[in-house]
C-alpha cells in the first residue's frame, strides 16, 4: 500500500476530482509524509527533485502537485493546510514529469508512482499525485548534487555524517538481504527452472517461506518484490493448469492403449491407472509416474527418450491396467511397435489439445521469467 492509498483511502488508479476535493475539505496539515504544491511547481524540475528526493531519503510520502496551500502562524507555530485545486492544462504530462525526475535524481527511486487526476466533464486539465516510497537505495542526490531529508513539513539539506550513515546503513542492509533472501531465492529459482523445463509445476512454498522474513522483505526494492509476488501467483495458477493437463494426457494415453490392446475396462478414466515400464528381464515400475508426461509434452518417442538415458538397453514396454471385475491385465509390447501404433497417436492428440498447450506455454513463460528474476537478483 502506497501513501496515496493511506491518505485518500482509495485505489490510486480510480482517484477522481471529487476525492481530491473531499480530501482538501478535511484540512489535513502538511507533515513528514505529506506536501502540497501549486501546479506551477510542475515547471521547476530542479526544486521538485529536491522535494521528491527528501521524501525518499526519509520515510517516504505524498506530494499533491496541483493543490495550493495556506499557512497560519509563524516560526515553530507555523502550520500549513491545503487550500484549493490548481489545475494544470492538458500539455502537462505524467511521462515528462517522470522522465525529468529520473534525469535529475540519482540514483533513481524504485517504486516512485505518479498518478494524474483529470478534472473530468470534458476537461483535460490535470493535477498529479506523486507517491514516494521510503527508499531502499538511499541516499538520493537532487539536481544540485546535494542530499535532502524531510523534517516535519520542510525539506532540509543533510549533513555529511547523515549521508555517510545512510550509505553505511543501506550497504549493511543490502548485504543481509542478499544473504537471507536473494541468494536462497536464486537457488530455488534454478531448481524451479529445471522442473519447468520438464513441464512439471514447482511449489511456491519455499519462496513464500523466504519472504516470510518480514524485516528483510520490507527493505527489498518494491518493484522487485512485486515481480517475485507475480511469479508466485503464476506458479499457483500453473499448478491448476498442470492438474487439468495431466488429466487430459492420462485420458489420451489410456484410450489409445486400450484401443490398441482391444481391452475392455469397467473403471472410468479417472479411476484407471496405467503403469508403463520398460522391460528387459526386469521392469521399472516408476517410469510412467516420473517421466511419461515429460516424454509426451516434449513430443518424443519413448524409444528416443530411453536412448538418451541409462535405459537405452530396454526394448519393451510393460502395460498393466484394470480388466473386468477389477482383475489386472498385463502385457509386454515391443517398444518400436508401441511407438508407431500407440504413442504416435498420443503425441498427435497431445499437440492438438488446447488445455495441454496452455499449460506448456505457461511453463515456458515462467522458466524465462525465473531466469530474468535470477539476473535481477544477481545485479542487486
Amino acid at each position: 500500500m502506497g501513501f496515496i492509498e493511506i491518505f485518500l483511502k482509495k485505489d490510486a488508479n480510480v482517484i477522481t476530482k471529487l476525492d481530491i476535493e473531499t480530501f482538501i475539505s478535511k484540512r489535513i496539515e502538511e507533515n513528514l509524509n505529506l506536501d502540497y504544491k501549486d501546479i506551477r511547481a510542475y515547471s521547476d524540475f530542479d526544486e521538485l527533485s529536491k522535494d521528491v528526493s527528501s521524501f525518499a531519503n526519509s520515510e517516504g510520502g505524498l506530494i499533491m502537485l496541483g493543490v495550493s496551500e495556506e499557512s497560519f502562524g509563524k516560526g515553530e507555530h507555523l502550520k500549513i493546510f491545503p487550500k484549493a485545486i490548481t489545475w494544470g492544462d492538458d500539455t502537462l504530462s505524467r511521462e515528462r514529469l517522470e522522465d525529468k525526475l529520473i534525469e535529475k535524481i540519482h540514483p533513481r527511486i524504485n517504486g516512485l508512482r505518479i498518478i494524474p487526476v483529470r478534472e473530468g466533464n470534458g476537461s483535460r486539465r490535470v493535477i498529479f499525485l506523486i507517491d514516494v516510497p521510503k527508499s531502499d537505495t538511499s541516499p538520493h542526490m537532487a539536481s544540485d548534487e546535494r542530499y535532502y531529508r524531510r523534517m516535519n513539513f520542510r525539506r532540509v539539506p543533510m549533513e555529511h555524517y547523515e549521508v555517510a550513515n545512510l550509505f553505511k546503513t543501506n550497504w549493511t542492509m543490502r548485504e543481509k538481504i542478499v544473504e537471507k533472501i536473494f541468494d536462497p531465492l536464486s537457488s530455488i529459482l534454478e531448481k524451479h527452472i529445471k522442473e519447468l523445463e520438464k513441464f512439471s509445476c514447482p511449489f511456491s512454498h519455499e519462496i513464500e517461506q523466504i519472504l516470510s522474513q518480514t524485516y528483510y522483505k520490507m527493505h527489498m526494492p518494491h518493484e522487485l518484490l512485486e515481480k517475485i509476488q507475480y511469479y508466485i501467483d503464476q506458479i499457483k495458477e500453473l499448478n491448476k493448469k498442470e492438474y487439468y493437463a495431466r488429466r487430459a494426457m492420462n485420458k489420451i494415453v489410456n484410450r489409445n492403449v486400450l484401443q490398441h490392446m482391444e481391452g475392455k475396462c469397467e473403471a472410468s478414466d479417472d479411476e484407471m491407472m496405467l503403469e508403463f515400464a520398460a522391460s528387459n528381464g526386469r521392469s521399472l515400475s516408476n517410469l510412467y509416474v516420473q517421466t511419461i508426461y515429460e516424454i509426451l509434452l516434449k513430443g518424443l518417442k519413448i524409444q528416443t527418450y530411453l536412448n538418451s538415458t541409462h535405459l537405452r538397453n530396454y526394448g519393451s514396454i510393460y502395460v498393466s491396467h484394470p480388466g473386468k471385475n477389477g482383475a489386472r491385465r498385463d502385457r509386454v509390447l515391443d517398444l518400436n511397435e508401441f511407438d508407431e501404433l500407440v504413442w504416435k497417436k498420443c503425441l498427435k492428440e497431445t499437440s492438438e489439445n488446447t488445455v495441454i498447450n496452455q499449460m506448456k506455454e505457461s511453463a515456458e513463460f515462467l522458466s524465462d521469467y525465473a531466469w530474468d528474476l535470477i539476473e535481477e537478483l544477481t545485479r542487486y
